[in-house]
């Protein structure tokens, strides 16, 4: 009874290493992937490892003249201005103004920037921006006509404005509807702003 219960044990063994010997083992050709296949792992990596990492994504801020922007924005701050229609980019100095900033740009290089945006001849039409203070985005409203005083005589032949929320003209004493529609477009377009700032990155 012992042998034959050994000797079923051994035909096993045999059976088993026979079966190994002419049953091969999956060549790696047979796992190897499309490039499709591999490109959909890839690409699950990669998010995988970015985790965390997510893009730049910075609010708009609206806010009012009189309670806020007033004390933000002082006098001879530098201040970056993104034109929203555009996507052009200038720095200007808020030199003065009460109901609203009147501004120049810095120099003769950001004075031509600005004159470009408004198709190289000064106007009076209203245009969205988002204004940089200390690394936060304000929405508000320029014109491009250069009037009034020329402190910093870097080619404008005057300084033009930037309005904010409830902000007024130094003219009328009155809220301008125009500018005021601009700076609602400019803190409903949030997602520019973070397109173009994610844009600049790369």
């Amino acid at each position: 009874m012992r042998t034959n219960y050994l000797s079923m044990i051994f035909s096993i063994i045999l059976c088993c290493a026979f079966f190994s010997c002419i049953v091969p083992y999956p060549s790696s050709n047979s796992l190897l992937l499309t490039n499709a296949e591999q490109k959909y792992i890839n690409d699950i990596n990669e998010e995988e490892t970015n985790v965390g990492l997510s893009k730049t994504s910075v609010p708009v801020v609206n806010l009012n003249w009189f309670d806020y922007m007033d004390s933000y924005f002082t006098k001879y701050v530098t201040v970056r201005v993104i034109d929203i229609y555009s996507m052009s980019e200038y720095f200007v100095k808020r030199m003065g103004g009460y109901n609203h900033a009147d501004v120049q740009a810095i120099d003769p290089e950001n004075t031509a920037k600005f004159k470009k945006i408004y198709g190289g001849e000064w106007s009076w039409a209203r245009r969205p921006v988002w204004v940089e203070i200390d690394g936060k985005f304000y929405a508000g409203s320029t014109n491009g006509m250069p009037h009034g005083f020329d402190i910093l005589e870097t080619g404008e032949g005057g300084h033009t404005c930037i309005h904010f929320l409830g902000s007024k003209t130094h003219g009328t004493k009155r809220v301008d509807p125009d500018h005021q529609a601009c700076v609602k477009y400019a803190f409903e377009h949030e997602k520019l702003l973070n397109e173009y700032l994610n844009a600049q990155k790369k």
